[in-house]
């Protein structure tokens, strides 16, 4: 569920209650979706997100990719508001990486990853 289908489905169930809101019968399919939207998106493939991920994105948002037993966690660095692409960032020790993508009139399409070192003290 997208924090907007979560933010919809508690003005949802409060619209109309006034005094006598009653959350009860919804609050665990709320918290159940909370708690999913937290949780970052595995991939194995960190430059073949789908639309609906890379829709589902916002500035903060965490993506893992997973190579074997290990996890990289790459963070929503930047998002354009319309049009525009996504910047992914994966840091470690010694080094940097940036995963594009640009919103094109057909849709996300991957552009570029750039990759740097830390140099060492």
């Amino acid at each position: 569920m997208t924090k907007q289908e979560i933010l919809a489905l508690i003005q949802g169930t409060i619209a109309g209650q006034g005094s006598a809101l009653d959350i009860g019968g919804k609050l665990p399919e709320i918290l159940s979706a909370l708690a999913g939207a937290s949780a970052p998106i595995e991939v194995e493939d960190i430059t073949a997100l789908t639309a609906e991920q890379l829709d589902s994105l916002n500035v903060g948002d965490k993506v893992v990719k997973v190579t074997g037993t290990e996890k990289h966690l790459y963070v929503v660095t930047y998002k354009a508001t319309t049009g525009g692409g996504i910047c992914l960032s994966y840091f470690d020790a010694v080094n940097t990486e940036t995963v594009s993508y640009d919103r094109t009139e057909s849709g996300w399409a991957y552009n570029s990853t750039d990759k740097g070192a830390i140099p060492s003290a």
